[in-house]
């Protein structure tokens, strides 16, 4: 066993005694080989073995643990701390003895590191900066993609290299003319690989990026596009920041129909069970209520709206 993974489960040791929920030595030593991925601490000293893990972490500069191998593995021996407890536990062994590398504790938490370096990199990138100068908007509104990461799937001992597009939502500044509100990058993602749950450097390269031109009827000459979005429409009829819709405008408008049921003469717009406390008391303020009419010309102008 390597002198650093006897000195996390050392740690990992101290922080439960200190916590009134003690573990033994053996078995937070078992406990880290399933954050790191493994189903026991001989499969783990057989990866190290096999070069499939290293016994150094000094290139190391991500762990991911794994949630659900500490819950089974906790499990089977019995421990008395919870998961929280123990992934605390690992994550403060991790910053005492190897303070050089960040400690994400799932796998959710790791996609969302990955998306703030993306979005960083996006923003900050030269050509999508052009980009979005063609557009003439008003803030952005947020970058959208889709990634996931497999970890079952990752090359050990090699690097990752993904492929990844996506895109840039932009507010419409209603003063100028509208040019398109979406910029469109793709770029190549990279993680070098050194373990199962280990890995080293992350990098992220914006490859292109475009403004969508393909907002309009190619049979329409003119090609006149909405003006508003349906989160900026919610945020002008409620009185509130654009900021603070969210998902309020994944709400489903509910029709008002004549007698006949041929005709839709407006729209119910229940925003109960949606709007956080501060919101209702701003959209109470305005309207008499979270249930709110409107006419049946309201989303004409709409651009995203179904």
């Amino acid at each position: 066993m390597s002198f650093a993974f006897s000195n996390l489960a050392y740690s990992v040791r101290q922080s439960s005694i200190a916590a009134g929920v003690p573990v033994s030595l053996s078995h937070s030593q078992q406990l880290i080989a399933a954050a790191l991925g493994y189903r026991t601490l001989a499969s783990y000293q057989a990866a190290q073995t096999d070069a499939k893990e290293s016994s150094v972490f000094t290139d190391i500069r991500h762990v991911v643990l794994d949630d659900d191998a500490i819950t089974l593995r906790a499990s089977e021996l019995k421990v008395i701390p919870n998961v929280r407890q123990l992934c605390e536990f690992i994550q403060l062994a991790f910053d005492e003895r190897e303070p050089h590398i960040r400690v994400h504790t799932s796998q959710s938490d790791f996609e969302d590191y990955l998306r703030e370096i993306v979005d960083q990199v996006v923003i900050d990138n030269d050509d999508v900066n052009s980009a979005m100068a063609n557009a003439n908007y008003d803030g952005i509104e947020g970058v959208d993609f889709d990634f996931e990461v497999e970890f079952e799937q990752l090359p050990v001992g090699e690097r990752l290299t993904a492929d990844l597009s996506g895109r840039i939502g932009l507010g419409v500044d209603t003063e100028r003319p509208y040019s398109g509100d979406t910029v469109n990058f793709d770029g190549i993602l990279s993680m070098e690989c050194l373990g199962f749950r280990c890995l080293g450097s992350i990098e992220f390269e914006v490859t292109s990026a475009e403004l969508d031109y393909n907002w309009g009827d190619d049979d329409d000459e003119e090609r006149v596009p909405p003006i508003r979005s349906t989160s900026q429409a919610y945020a002008e009829l409620l009185g509130i920041e654009l900021s603070e819709v969210g998902n309020l405008a994944d709400i489903e408008p509910e029709p008002l129909e004549g007698h006949s049921g041929e005709m839709i003469y407006g729209f119910i717009l229940d925003f109960t069970g949606f709007a956080s406390p501060q919101v209702a008391q701003k959209i109470l303020r305005r309207h008499s209520s979270l249930r709110i009419e409107v006419g049946a010309d309201f989303f004409e102008d709409i651009r995203d709206h179904d």
